[in-house]
């Protein structure tokens, strides 16, 4: 597992080389697309946060170099973050770059204009990676994937979690148009804690248990959560939820 701030030329070594260079290869750049980024793309400056250990980055990663290559970025515009996939660590490069950004999926590219964020694709693009990147750079109202940390993220920024777990019934009508998939609050509760966010990794996996209530593995995560922070009541209460619900779930045995 590669960490922290890397070349590109890392991912061209081995074992990294057997995936890089083949995905590399076998994308065909969109070039009328790309033909507008070349020029849109001068004076940006970009961050790419990946996990080795990634299958989202291992695919998406070696595509965005190949479009960054077509369009004649130079390498000084580019800083590539290696991040960790250990609990403790997660989603963290050992000398945090990631603090302050939001990274909670990778691969995610960010881009840059005079040092302000103007956009960024999430761990996969909306349309394409040419197309989602003109729409950042031109300035059009450009959504990436999973946009339920970012409602929670401006929470955070307004109230405390004391006040935000007094409306929690409100921010679930909000959040529930919102979500694709599960593991999107999951994945952002583990990462608030390996932050050392723990109150607001419990509201993640709290709201994580209203959104998906038949889901076994949404208390799973709760009650691991307050097992870590040493409430045995709750943890408990939460696990045999989940305990519960595996048990209705299963399949019946036939007679």
């Amino acid at each position: 597992m590669l960490l922290g701030k890397c070349t590109r030329e890392k991912l061209t070594d081995t074992p990294y080389a057997s995936w890089f260079k083949k995905n590399y290869d076998d994308y065909s750049v969109d070039t009328a697309t790309a033909e507008i980024l070349r020029e849109k793309l001068k004076n940006k400056n970009l961050m790419i946060f990946m996990g080795t250990w990634c299958g989202d980055s291992r695919r998406e990663v070696p595509r965005m170099f190949k479009i960054l290559d077509y369009c004649g970025i130079k390498p000084v515009d580019i800083q590539l973050i290696m991040v960790d996939s250990h609990d403790s660590v997660y989603k963290q490069s050992p000398t945090h770059e990631e603090r302050g950004l939001n990274i909670h999926r990778v691969p995610d590219l960010l881009v840059f204009q005079k040092g302000n964020e103007i956009g960024r694709i999430v761990e996969s693009p909306v349309n394409s990676l040419e197309k989602d990147l003109v729409a950042i750079v031109e300035g059009h109202n450009y959504v990436p994937n999973y946009q339920i940390v970012p409602l929670l993220v401006k929470l955070f920024d307004k109230e405390n979690t004391k006040q935000i777990n007094e409306h929690l019934d409100h921010i679930y009508t909000e959040a529930k148009p919102l979500m694709k998939h599960p593991a999107e609050l999951t994945s952002y509760g583990h990462v608030l804690m390996a932050a050392s966010e723990k109150e607001k990794a419990e509201i993640a996996f709290k709201l994580n248990t209203m959104l998906y209530p038949d889901n076994p593995n949404m208390f799973e995560a709760l009650g691991n959560y307050y097992h870590s922070t040493g409430n045995e009541t709750l943890a408990n209460e939460n696990l045999e939820k989940a305990r519960l619900l595996k048990s209705q779930q299963a399949p019946k045995k036939s007679q």
